[in-house]
């Protein structure tokens, strides 16, 4: 038979996914409220309906093949999908808007998205928001697998693969900070990239930033500096950099009351990871609903107004 005329079960699915997450049947029955021998045909069941083997049995447990890691892939997407939709239509039965999830860039989570979080709930009450912050590559994976409706912030390279579409909304810039008091803050002229490399830093620990990062001083040559701290934090980078004689890589907006006041400083130099873009991610041919659209909406006025 062939695979794309076979329907598939949402449960066998769910199933399956269970046997490999805990590499045991009886354990993976517990979790889905079935008995080993239910579960274990209900994999069969899936196996024989695609045509090939899903899982690998031992005496001491279970493994994926390389199909049934394909499959289980594919499955997480559809099962947060499922997920999702039954949340809505419990939203819709209690007159409610509804959920939305969304992934943002580290430095997004801490300016900007909380102005529009706070409007948009001022007009929609009733409406429920998760926000999951990360690097960029790690809120591609969680909207590959469906885990949010679309991602927001600074947008990196990506491969491409047909899954992901972007739209970039506007340039973005970052700078050298310092602490005022830093050496490199009162220099006269320039810094060079050989001071930069010679410096501490505190950063995003993001593969995509860290790639950057990292690339700008091997073009100079030179080799990555050492990098003291590395986190998803930037209010934590933001107060490490106050504190301390470490260097940041930091949107001017997000420091921007210190740089008022006098204690941090923008170096005179060239940044790593100076500019990108900021922009949407959306799954490709996914559907958005209208409280996801209502975030969007707000997100591309504000930023191209």
């Amino acid at each position: 038979m062939a695979l794309e005329s076979c329907p598939l079960e949402i449960q066998q699915l769910r199933h399956l996914v269970a046997a490999v997450q805990y590499g045991n049947l009886l354990k993976a029955a517990d979790e889905c409220n079935i008995s080993q021998s239910g579960l274990s045909r209900s994999i069969r069941s899936l196996e024989d309906r695609l045509g090939v083997q899903l899982l690998i049995r031992r005496s001491k447990g279970v493994e994926p093949t390389v199909y049934g890691l394909s499959v289980v892939r594919r499955a997480h997407l559809i099962l947060n999908e499922v997920n999702r939709s039954v949340d809505e239509l419990h939203a819709i039965q209690a007159a409610e808007i509804g959920d939305v999830s969304f992934g943002v860039t580290q430095n997004y989570g801490y300016y900007f998205i909380p102005e529009i979080l706070a409007e948009l709930l001022e007009a929609h009450p009733g409406i429920r928001v998760n926000v999951i912050t990360g690097g960029f590559l790690d809120l591609v994976t969680q909207l590959k697998l469906g885990v949010v409706d679309f991602a927001f912030g600074l947008i990196g390279l990506i491969e491409e693969d047909g899954e992901i579409d972007i739209e970039p909304l506007r340039e973005h810039h970052s700078r050298v900070v310092a602490r005022s008091l830093h050496p490199l803050a009162s220099k006269v002229g320039e810094v060079t990239p050989e001071e930069l490399a010679a410096a501490r830093w505190a950063t995003l620990r993001g593969e995509g930033f860290q790639r950057i990062f990292t690339e700008y001083f091997s073009s100079q040559g030179l080799r990555s500096p050492s990098q003291i701290v590395r986190t998803d934090s930037i209010a934590l980078i933001r107060q490490l950099v106050a504190s301390s004689d470490m260097l940041a890589v930091l949107p001017p907006d997000i420091v921007h009351d210190e740089l008022v006041s006098g204690s941090l400083s923008i170096l005179d130099c060239d940044a790593p990871a100076e500019q990108t873009h900021v922009g949407l991610l959306f799954r490709a041919a996914s559907f958005i609903t209208p409280q996801a659209q209502e975030i969007i909406d707000r997100i591309r006025r504000r930023l191209t107004h």
